[in-house]
């Protein structure tokens, strides 16, 4: 062995080492030849390495790989699977599903076949819509969603979200809803308490169709309020701009005629201004307190919450009579046909926190007041101050009191914001451009009700689907069962 073979071998670097100094170049926290010091080499071996691994790196990444991960036959059954996932996963259009045939496979599907593909899935999801048994549903919520102006009436489970009805009935008046919820009772639908928004067809409907208990939503009314707020709030503006340009004029008119003109105008507009301030102010307050203590779950007792209602009515009627506004004469028609129904959700609070007092021998009233105290996060001081006096008074069952009672207001429904849900679930489905048949409408409900829900403000419904929540049964994936039945279709 040579001097200058054993030098070479000596001097070599370890791969190791080699990996460091790529890694240090790379991160540039060090200069080249700080790196080069501490490794005992040159200033081309850290470029070198540097590159190196760079050059690893982009090949890593821009590698395609030609290996087959798995193959599979393209039978029939396998095409009409596509299809189904294609219209409803993809929310595919019919001549997207034979481009995407056509430009994946190379293969040619006319357009009434892929209609035909459809309408048998939709008998087979017909079919298992109609096997659920409903008399499990105990509190519902129904409206209509809109498709080419022709209403589609819908009932949605709350709990569960599980759509229990879509029809397309052509009307939503209360004959159309009395016969639509004859269908449902035919499955067993008999709920303790369904929630309505304020549509007298709806009412109607229901009132002639069976007896339950009707909750009207609180998102309409509140919603209502606040754009009657909005429109007092705009045309307080406008009433505030009018009377500057007239400042304006008064001040800077081209002549005395003029600005004495502005300055008589000036005065009515002022008088207007004030009286827009006023309404707007009163009207803002009246619906605040209607809002947070009479609406809201966590807040006084029945008696309380119905006194504060008439009071607010009352005053809301004496703002309409000195405005003439037409906003505010709508909110208090809402506001006296809706009475009952919008303070059913505190009667059923009432109803269950007796239940609660006698199960822990306390007044009525001091279950209201840890209702109360729900309106307060755990770590504010109001919480602590009031927290500490209950439970100086309930004793012991404080923990079992405040638990019971924040189960009733987390199990009590005050909206139909879950029948909303489902609309916009279904919406991407109802394009102007479409053709929705009722056939269409059953497969599309089933899918939506046996898709499982990827993300969820509700733990307990993360993974499931609406048909599991509902149930409480692990089902099939919906392919697999539209495939079971489709084949006990096809043998009989």
């Amino acid at each position: 062995m040579t001097i200058s073979t054993l030098t070479a071998q000596t001097n070599r670097i370890p791969a190791e080492n080699k990996l460091k100094i790529a890694l240090d170049a790379i991160k540039r926290e060090q200069p080249i030849t700080t790196i080069a010091k501490n490794n005992a080499c040159s200033r081309n071996t850290v470029y070198a390495q540097q590159e190196k691994a760079l050059s690893a790196v982009n090949e890593a990444f821009n590698k395609e790989s030609d290996d087959v991960i798995f193959t599979i036959s393209m039978t029939e059954p396998l095409i009409k699977a596509q299809v189904a996932s294609l219209f409803l996963t993809c929310k595919a259009s019919y001549r997207d599903i034979i481009f995407f045939f056509n430009d994946q496979y190379n293969y040619k599907i006319s357009l009434g076949r892929v209609h035909n593909i459809l309408m048998e899935w939709a008998e087979a999801a017909a079919h298992v819509n109609n096997s659920y048994d409903l008399s499990k549903l105990q509190t519902s919520a129904s409206d209509e969603v809109f498709h080419r102006d022709e209403p589609i009436n819908t009932t949605v489970d709350i709990a569960s979200r599980f759509c229990a009805q879509a029809i397309k009935a052509g009307a939503r008046d209360g004959e159309t809803w009395n016969i639509c919820l004859l269908f449902l009772m035919d499955q067993g639908y008999k709920p303790d308490t369904t929630v309505i928004d304020g549509a007298t067809g709806l009412l109607k409907g229901y009132t002639d169709a069976m007896k339950v208990v009707i909750r009207h939503d609180h998102f309409h009314i509140i919603r209502d309020i606040l754009n009657c707020i909005r429109y007092l709030l705009n045309k307080e503006k406008s009433a505030a701009t009018k009377v500057a340009k007239l400042q304006k004029r008064a001040t800077n008119g081209r002549n005395e005629v003029k600005k004495a003109k502005a300055a008589v105008a000036l005065v009515g507009a002022l008088a207007d201004f004030n009286n827009c301030v006023a309404t707007h102010q009163t009207f803002k307050l009246l619906a605040s307190w209607l809002q947070h203590d009479v609406l809201q779950l966590a807040g006084y007792e029945l008696v309380k919450r119905t006194e504060l209602y008439d009071f607010i009515l009352s005053e809301m009627i004496n703002l309409g009579l000195r405005t003439k506004c037409h906003k505010i004469d709508a909110i208090i028609a809402s506001l006296k046909f809706q009475r009952d129904g919008l303070l059913d959700v505190a009667n059923a609070l009432n109803l269950k926190f007796v239940e609660v007092a006698l199960a822990h021998d306390i007044p009525l009233t001091t279950v209201w007041d840890v209702c109360y105290l729900a309106r307060y996060g755990f770590d504010s001081i109001k919480y602590q101050e009031a927290s500490g006096t209950l439970e100086i008074l309930i004793g012991e069952h404080y923990e079992a009191v405040e638990d019971a009672v924040l189960h009733i207001l987390d199990t009590t429904h005050r909206c139909s914001s879950m029948v909303e849900n489902f609309h916009s679930r279904l919406h991407p489905y109802l394009a102007e451009n479409k053709i929705v048949t009722q056939k269409i409408l059953d497969l599309i409900r089933f899918y939506l009700n046996h898709k499982p829900f990827m993300r969820s403000a509700h733990t307990q419904l993360i993974g499931k689907t609406p048909a599991e929540a509902f149930t409480g049964k692990v089902h099939k994936p919906w392919l697999e069962m539209l495939s079971s039945y489709h084949e006990i279709a096809q043998a009989a």
